[in-house]
Parts: C-alpha cells; structure tokens; sequence
C-alpha cells in the first residue's frame, strides 16, 4: 500500500470526526428546526459552527478520498433516518467537488482547507433541494414529524432560496473555517500546514 493510501487508523479518525461532526449539525438544528424562517440560516450556522471539527479534520488526514467519504457520511445517514435519497445524492456531488478542491490547492494548504470547508458546507443545502425535487414525498414526510402547517410553509418556499442558501452555506463556511484555522493554528504548523 503507497503511503497516500487511506489506513486504518484514517478510517477510525474519519469516523470519529463524522460522528462528532454529526453531532454537531443536529446540536445547531434543533433549535433552528422550531420556525421554517428559523430553519433557513441552518446552513449559514452549520458551517460556521462545523468549521473547528472540519479544519481539525483536513489537518489529520491528508490523504486522498478522506475528505469525499467523510462529506459523503452525514447525508447518507439524513437518507437512512427518513429524508429522501435527493440529500445522499447531493451530498456525494458536493463532496466529490470539494474534493478535487482540495487536491487543487494541495492538502497543506490552510487557505485551501478553508475554501474547501466553503465548498463542503454547500451540501447542507440538499435539506431543502429535497423540497423542490421532491415535493409530494417531502410534504408526507415532514407532515409526519412536524405537522401539517409546517410542511405546508417548508414546501411554499420560493426556488429563489436555493441559491440564496447556497451563497450563505459558502460565506458560512469561509468564516468556520477561518475561525477553525485560528483556533487551530499551533495544530496546523505540527501538521505541516502553511
């Protein structure tokens, strides 16, 4: 096995940090997820917050594929917990394209890391593309969980607000991850980073 191949230890550092980032992303959502006006600066806060947990990430592995499998955990989990396959999906692209973000700047690259966060935090969005992809299914769903007016509000969301969601996942991200880099710059210089 070449040196750049993911190890063992790669995968239970993955997993470790997939669950605590996981933990994360419900700690910000529950109480955004009371108000559907609430709810659209999840992203915004989910990628500042997930900013440590994901800098902190990047600097631990540097290896290739880790950074996709671990953008690639938290929307397949939301699927198997009840949302529909439009968040795996998304998620699995936004994670392939930060990715090859990543490998764009280089791994030891903190202004890379933190672009790459940007990029990767977009997937948060899939919450709502689900809204728009999947209307019918979504509205049963999300009438189960959370009522019948709630659903209705989530699903007369405007197609405007995706892009909007987008841009904020963005600028999210790009203030996590520089707060991550600063929090994390003595971990950084060990590791390597520049």
């Amino acid at each position: 096995m070449g040196k750049n191949n993911l190890k063992l230890k790669d995968l239970v550092t993955l997993g470790v940090f997939s669950a605590i980032y996981f933990v994360g992303m419900f700690v910000v959502g529950m109480p955004l997820g009371f108000s559907v006006v609430a709810f659209l600066f999840y992203p915004l806060a989910c990628a500042i917050i997930s900013g440590v947990i994901t800098m902190f990430f990047m600097a631990k592995v540097q290896k290739p594929w880790a950074l996709f499998i671990f953008g690639l955990i938290p929307g397949l989990i939301m699927t198997l917990m009840g949302h529909t396959p439009v968040v795996a999906i998304h998620s699995a692209i936004i994670a392939l394209i930060a990715e090859f973000v990543r490998r764009s700047f280089g791994f030891k690259s903190i202004k890379g890391n933190i672009i790459t966060h940007s990029v990767l935090s977009m997937w948060l969005v899939g919450s709502f593309l689900q809204i728009f992809l999947m209307q019918d299914v979504y509205y049963k769903l999300t009438e189960k969980m959370a009522g019948a007016e709630y659903a209705s509000e989530l699903i007369a969301l405007p197609l405007w607000i995706v892009p909007v969601l987008y841009i904020s996942a963005f600028i999210g991200g790009l203030i996590g991850g520089k707060f991550g880099a600063k929090v994390l710059n003595k971990h950084f210089k060990k590791a390597g980073l520049a």
